[in-house]
C-alpha cells in the first residue's frame, strides 16, 4: 500500500485492536465486451467487486499459487457468471477522479427461454 493509504488503515478502529492489515490483491480483473451499438469497438471495464478479490484469495490458498488462482477466477467470471446459460448484468458506477465507468457487482440469473443463444 502507499504510505498515505496505510496510515489511514492504521488509524481505523473499525475492526478492533487485533485486526489484520488489508491484503492488497496483486491483480486487477476486468471484463472486455462489445455492446449493442453497431459502431462499438469494444469496452474494457475493471471489476472492483470485493467478492472477486476474495475469490482470488480463496483460490490462491486452495491451490497454493497465483497462476492457478488467476485461472480459476477467470473461469468463474467468464464461464460461469457470463456463460451461455446465464443472463448476465453488470452493476456499474463511476469514479469521480477519472470519470470512467467501473463494474461494482454482477447479477447473473439463469437464462430463460432461448437456451441455444451462444455468446462466445
Amino acid at each position: 500500500w502507499k504510505p498515505g493509504i496505510l496510515a489511514l488503515f492504521n488509524q481505523m478502529e473499525m475492526f478492533g485492536p487485533n485486526r489484520k492489515p488489508l491484503e492488497k490483491i496483486p491483480y486487477k480483473f476486468s471484463y472486455k465486451f462489445i455492446c449493442e451499438d453497431a459502431k462499438c469497438k469494444g469496452h474494457k471495464k475493471i471489476i472492483t467487486d470485493w467478492e472477486v478479490g476474495q475469490l482470488y484469495r480463496r483460490m490462491r490458498d486452495k491451490f497454493g499459487n497465483e497462476k492457478d488462482a488467476v485461472s480459476k477466477v477467470r473461469d468463474k467470471l467468464l464461464l460461469d457468471l457470463c456463460g451461455p446459460t446465464k443472463d448476465s448484468h453488470f452493476f456499474v458506477g463511476t469514479t469521480k477522479r477519472f470519470g470512467s465507468w467501473i463494474i461494482v457487482g454482477t447479477f447473473c440469473p439463469k437464462r430463460e427461454g432461448n437456451d441455444n443463444l451462444n455468446l462466445f
